[in-house]
């Protein structure tokens, strides 16, 4: 089985954390970095929901780089790497 690895990063803008799929138009923003991520997780399961119930997910997800994208393909969300999240220049 094929696996589409989607990396996302989390930054602080305007207040808050977001965290932003790197490949896709998706984000979830929270209080702290934890509260960012899980949003996003949410936000990508629903998109996901969405993808496959149309009938779009191998489109949508060719549009963002994946071409050898099946119906059996698993999809997997990782997160970067980072040292730290500045905080509005903290």
């Amino acid at each position: 089985m094929e696996t589409a690895v989607l990396t996302a990063q989390v930054v602080w803008e305007e207040d808050k954390y977001v965290a932003r799929v790197n490949e896709l138009p998706l984000e979830g923003t929270g209080d702290s970095v934890a509260a960012a991520q899980d949003e996003l997780i949410n936000v990508l399961r629903s998109w996901i929901e969405y993808q496959d119930g149309t009938s779009g997910l191998e489109s949508a997800l060719a549009g963002a780089g994946f071409s050898d994208v099946d119906e059996d393909t698993e999809v997997q969300l990782e997160f970067a790497e980072q040292s730290s999240v500045e905080r509005g220049g903290e």
